[in-house]
Protein backbone atom coordinates (compact mmCIF):
# COMPACT_ATOMS: atom_id res chain seq x y z
CA UNK A 1 0.00 0.00 0.00
CA UNK A 2 1.61 3.51 -1.07
CA UNK A 3 2.00 5.43 2.02
CA UNK A 4 -0.39 8.27 2.69
CA UNK A 5 1.10 12.04 2.13
CA UNK A 6 0.81 14.67 5.11
CA UNK A 7 -2.20 17.45 3.61
CA UNK A 8 0.10 20.51 3.55
CA UNK A 9 -1.26 24.31 3.24
CA UNK A 10 0.17 25.92 -0.01
CA UNK A 11 0.58 29.07 -1.60
CA UNK A 12 -0.28 29.28 -5.66
CA UNK A 13 1.08 31.77 -7.96
CA UNK A 14 -0.02 31.68 -11.82
CA UNK A 15 -2.95 29.16 -10.25
CA UNK A 16 -5.15 30.52 -12.87
CA UNK A 17 -3.07 29.51 -15.63
CA UNK A 18 -2.89 26.82 -18.26
CA UNK A 19 -0.47 24.92 -16.22
CA UNK A 20 -1.52 25.93 -12.72
CA UNK A 21 -5.07 24.53 -13.22
CA UNK A 22 -2.89 21.29 -12.97
CA UNK A 23 -1.38 22.36 -9.90
CA UNK A 24 -4.40 23.83 -8.31
CA UNK A 25 -6.67 20.29 -9.15
CA UNK A 26 -3.81 18.03 -8.72
CA UNK A 27 -3.14 19.91 -5.05
CA UNK A 28 -6.98 19.88 -4.25
CA UNK A 29 -6.79 15.65 -4.62
CA UNK A 30 -4.01 15.12 -2.79
CA UNK A 31 -5.91 16.33 -0.12
CA UNK A 32 -3.49 19.79 0.37
CA UNK A 33 -5.47 23.04 0.95
CA UNK A 34 -4.90 25.53 -1.44
CA UNK A 35 -4.47 29.63 -1.70
CA UNK A 36 -4.26 31.00 -5.41
CA UNK A 37 -3.14 33.96 -5.51
CA UNK A 38 -4.49 35.74 -8.59
CA UNK A 39 -4.88 39.16 -9.96
CA UNK A 40 -8.32 37.74 -12.01
CA UNK A 41 -10.15 35.25 -9.29
CA UNK A 42 -13.27 35.07 -11.84
CA UNK A 43 -10.72 33.04 -13.82
CA UNK A 44 -10.40 30.53 -11.35
CA UNK A 45 -12.84 27.68 -12.99
CA UNK A 46 -11.97 25.00 -9.69
CA UNK A 47 -14.54 25.00 -7.10
CA UNK A 48 -13.24 22.85 -3.75
CA UNK A 49 -13.86 23.46 0.31
CA UNK A 50 -9.90 22.84 0.68
CA UNK A 51 -9.50 26.17 -1.96
CA UNK A 52 -9.26 29.82 -1.54
CA UNK A 53 -8.81 32.02 -3.71
CA UNK A 54 -7.08 35.88 -2.75
CA UNK A 55 -7.26 38.63 -5.82
CA UNK A 56 -3.52 39.75 -5.53
CA UNK A 57 -0.69 40.76 -7.93
CA UNK A 58 2.48 38.98 -7.93
CA UNK A 59 4.20 42.82 -8.22
CA UNK A 60 2.48 44.07 -4.82
CA UNK A 61 3.72 42.19 -1.92
CA UNK A 62 1.23 43.88 0.31
CA UNK A 63 -1.79 42.11 -1.51
CA UNK A 64 -0.68 38.16 -0.76
CA UNK A 65 1.85 38.44 2.25
CA UNK A 66 -1.44 37.86 4.95
CA UNK A 67 -1.93 34.97 2.66
CA UNK A 68 2.06 33.42 2.85
CA UNK A 69 1.04 32.79 6.85
CA UNK A 70 1.07 29.38 8.41
CA UNK A 71 1.71 28.02 5.17
CA UNK A 72 3.90 24.75 4.08
CA UNK A 73 5.02 25.53 0.58
CA UNK A 74 5.24 28.11 -1.96
CA UNK A 75 4.12 26.54 -5.98
CA UNK A 76 4.88 29.13 -8.57
CA UNK A 77 4.20 28.67 -12.19
CA UNK A 78 4.01 32.49 -12.93
CA UNK A 79 3.92 33.34 -16.48
CA UNK A 80 4.55 36.53 -18.33
CA UNK A 81 2.54 38.23 -21.03
CA UNK A 82 3.25 36.42 -24.55
CA UNK A 83 4.72 39.69 -26.25
CA UNK A 84 7.99 39.18 -23.13
CA UNK A 85 8.78 36.18 -24.79
CA UNK A 86 10.41 38.18 -27.89
CA UNK A 87 11.39 41.58 -25.78
CA UNK A 88 13.05 42.10 -22.85
CA UNK A 89 11.42 41.28 -19.01
CA UNK A 90 12.39 41.50 -15.43
CA UNK A 91 9.15 39.99 -14.46
CA UNK A 92 10.35 36.80 -13.13
CA UNK A 93 12.85 38.01 -11.49
CA UNK A 94 11.22 41.26 -10.25
CA UNK A 95 8.12 39.25 -8.72
CA UNK A 96 10.75 36.80 -6.90
CA UNK A 97 12.32 39.26 -5.23
CA UNK A 98 9.04 40.19 -3.64
CA UNK A 99 7.82 36.65 -2.83
CA UNK A 100 11.46 35.63 -1.44
CA UNK A 101 11.16 38.38 1.13
CA UNK A 102 7.76 37.54 2.08
CA UNK A 103 8.69 34.05 2.71
CA UNK A 104 11.85 34.82 5.04
CA UNK A 105 9.11 37.63 6.96
CA UNK A 106 6.55 34.77 7.30
CA UNK A 107 9.00 31.55 8.44
CA UNK A 108 8.15 29.80 5.31
CA UNK A 109 11.36 27.85 3.58
CA UNK A 110 10.16 25.80 1.14
CA UNK A 111 9.67 27.14 -2.67
CA UNK A 112 9.11 24.95 -6.00
CA UNK A 113 8.95 27.17 -9.29
CA UNK A 114 8.30 26.00 -12.80
CA UNK A 115 10.57 27.45 -15.37
CA UNK A 116 12.07 25.89 -18.60
CA UNK A 117 14.81 24.40 -20.45
CA UNK A 118 17.69 26.81 -21.77
CA UNK A 119 17.52 29.16 -18.96
CA UNK A 120 21.52 28.53 -18.78
CA UNK A 121 23.68 28.14 -22.15
CA UNK A 122 25.06 25.06 -22.52
CA UNK A 123 27.31 22.48 -24.36
CA UNK A 124 25.35 19.85 -26.37
CA UNK A 125 21.88 20.96 -25.94
CA UNK A 126 19.33 19.84 -28.18
CA UNK A 127 19.82 21.73 -31.50
CA UNK A 128 16.62 23.05 -32.20
CA UNK A 129 16.44 24.55 -28.53
CA UNK A 130 20.26 26.27 -28.84
CA UNK A 131 20.26 27.64 -32.07
CA UNK A 132 16.74 28.22 -33.09
CA UNK A 133 14.18 28.87 -30.07
CA UNK A 134 16.90 30.26 -27.90
CA UNK A 135 18.44 33.14 -30.04
CA UNK A 136 14.58 34.26 -30.44
CA UNK A 137 14.10 34.43 -26.45
CA UNK A 138 17.18 34.92 -25.27
CA UNK A 139 16.28 38.48 -24.66
CA UNK A 140 12.88 37.87 -23.48
CA UNK A 141 11.65 34.93 -21.19
CA UNK A 142 14.54 32.49 -20.75
CA UNK A 143 17.47 35.23 -19.87
CA UNK A 144 15.26 36.70 -17.30
CA UNK A 145 14.37 33.15 -16.57
CA UNK A 146 17.80 32.50 -15.43
CA UNK A 147 18.19 35.55 -13.46
CA UNK A 148 15.29 34.59 -11.20
CA UNK A 149 17.15 31.15 -10.80
CA UNK A 150 20.32 32.33 -9.85
CA UNK A 151 18.95 35.05 -7.43
CA UNK A 152 16.69 32.10 -5.90
CA UNK A 153 19.90 29.50 -5.50
CA UNK A 154 22.00 31.76 -3.70
CA UNK A 155 19.39 32.47 -1.48
CA UNK A 156 20.23 31.95 1.97
CA UNK A 157 17.39 29.98 4.05
CA UNK A 158 14.66 28.64 0.95
CA UNK A 159 14.72 25.12 0.28
CA UNK A 160 13.91 25.29 -3.49
CA UNK A 161 13.78 22.88 -6.61
CA UNK A 162 13.02 24.72 -10.13
CA UNK A 163 11.61 22.88 -12.50
CA UNK A 164 12.48 23.15 -15.91
CA UNK A 165 10.00 21.16 -18.06
CA UNK A 166 10.94 20.70 -22.03
CA UNK A 167 8.03 22.10 -24.30
CA UNK A 168 4.29 22.34 -22.95
CA UNK A 169 1.41 20.60 -24.14
CA UNK A 170 -2.22 20.16 -23.56
CA UNK A 171 -2.00 16.27 -23.80
CA UNK A 172 -3.30 14.08 -21.25
CA UNK A 173 -0.95 13.08 -18.68
CA UNK A 174 0.53 9.90 -18.96
CA UNK A 175 2.96 9.96 -15.87
CA UNK A 176 5.66 8.77 -17.97
CA UNK A 177 8.83 11.39 -17.80
CA UNK A 178 12.41 11.55 -16.99
CA UNK A 179 14.00 14.05 -14.42
CA UNK A 180 17.66 14.75 -14.88
CA UNK A 181 19.51 17.23 -12.87
CA UNK A 182 20.58 20.43 -15.02
CA UNK A 183 18.94 22.65 -17.83
CA UNK A 184 17.87 20.13 -20.43
CA UNK A 185 17.53 16.28 -20.39
CA UNK A 186 20.27 15.38 -22.54
CA UNK A 187 20.42 11.52 -22.25
CA UNK A 188 18.87 9.31 -25.44
CA UNK A 189 14.95 8.21 -24.55
CA UNK A 190 12.73 11.43 -24.13
CA UNK A 191 11.00 14.04 -26.46
CA UNK A 192 11.68 17.61 -26.32
CA UNK A 193 7.47 17.80 -25.14
CA UNK A 194 5.83 17.08 -22.18
CA UNK A 195 2.27 17.35 -21.20
CA UNK A 196 1.47 20.30 -18.50
CA UNK A 197 -0.54 18.03 -16.23
CA UNK A 198 2.84 16.16 -15.87
CA UNK A 199 4.80 19.04 -14.81
CA UNK A 200 2.27 19.74 -12.08
CA UNK A 201 2.46 16.50 -10.72
CA UNK A 202 6.35 16.53 -10.80
CA UNK A 203 5.87 19.79 -8.76
CA UNK A 204 3.65 18.24 -6.30
CA UNK A 205 5.75 15.43 -5.98
CA UNK A 206 8.43 17.48 -5.17
CA UNK A 207 6.73 18.60 -1.75
CA UNK A 208 7.00 14.90 -0.42
CA UNK A 209 10.53 14.32 -1.40
CA UNK A 210 13.96 15.70 -0.52
CA UNK A 211 15.32 14.08 -3.22
CA UNK A 212 15.52 17.55 -5.23
CA UNK A 213 15.71 20.21 -2.14
CA UNK A 214 17.98 22.67 -3.33
CA UNK A 215 18.24 21.59 -7.25
CA UNK A 216 17.26 22.64 -10.50
CA UNK A 217 16.08 19.77 -12.67
CA UNK A 218 14.85 19.29 -16.15
CA UNK A 219 11.51 16.89 -17.40
CA UNK A 220 11.01 15.78 -20.51
CA UNK A 221 8.16 12.87 -22.04
CA UNK A 222 10.11 9.32 -22.66
CA UNK A 223 9.72 8.09 -25.73
CA UNK A 224 7.40 4.85 -26.17
CA UNK A 225 9.32 2.08 -27.08
CA UNK A 226 8.28 1.00 -31.09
Amino acid sequence: MAAVQASKKVVVFGGTGKTGLHVVQQALDRGHHVTVIARSPEKMTIKNDNLVVVKGDIFDIESFSPSFEGKDAILSTFGTAFHSIFNPTTEYSESMKGILQTMKKHGVNRLIVETSWGTEATPGGPFSLEWIIKPLLLNGMLKDMGVMEHMIEKEEGINYTIVRPAGLTNDPPNGKYKIEEGVYCNKTGTTHRIPRADVAACMLNCLDTDQYDKKGIAIATLIEPS
